[in-house]
């Protein structure tokens, strides 16, 4: 017969560093990468670039531990802002850090008295609809044949569905 000794430890929680940063056009490969994940009709990465340096556009990442997991690019005008895209590493997904960024505009947007936030999603994207909803957008439109189904078959279209969010700006 033996004995044996248990000893009850507590777990060790590794401190997670989130972080949001402005894009620059360093950040170029790892959005590049993000968005060939997340995406039949992927940017380019001349686009992306020209994202980032639009003056006109707010840029930004989310990192973990100075790895960036996700990103957003939005157009503002006087008192409005579009999304034109928005996208989290598949390996980050479904864990709050789509959440955060929206709301990391949110905050940028009204410190620029800007109150409402529009964008465009595939009809079929029903994960991305539903994450919208969920956080406080309403459609309020659609777009027939707004989307290209994908590269290969460009004459294939589907519609796009715009929402919009209104906030307060105090």
């Amino acid at each position: 017969m033996s004995w044996g000794i248990i000893i009850k430890t507590k777990p060790i929680i590794k401190p997670i560093s989130i972080s949001y940063n402005k894009l620059s056009p360093n950040d170029t490969d790892s959005i590049i990468l993000i968005e060939n994940q997340n995406s039949h009709n992927p940017w380019s990465k001349n686009q992306i670039i020209e994202g980032i340096l639009n003056p006109t556009n707010l840029c930004y990442s989310i990192s973990i531990n100075n790895q960036i997991v996700g990103f957003l690019m939005a157009m503002s005008a006087i008192d409005t802002a579009d999304i034109l895209n928005i996208s989290i590493n598949k390996d980050y997904q479904r864990k709050g850090y789509g959440k955060k960024l929206l709301h990391y505009l949110i905050k940028k947007l009204k410190d620029r008295t800007i109150g409402q936030l529009i964008l465009e999603v595939r009809k079929s994207n029903q994960v991305a609809i539903t994450f919208y909803l969920k956080h406080g957008f309403e459609e309020i439109s659609l777009r027939k044949n707004y989307y290209m189904i994908n590269s290969k078959h460009p004459n294939q279209k589907e519609d796009g569905i715009i929402m919009r969010l209104k906030f307060s700006t105090k």
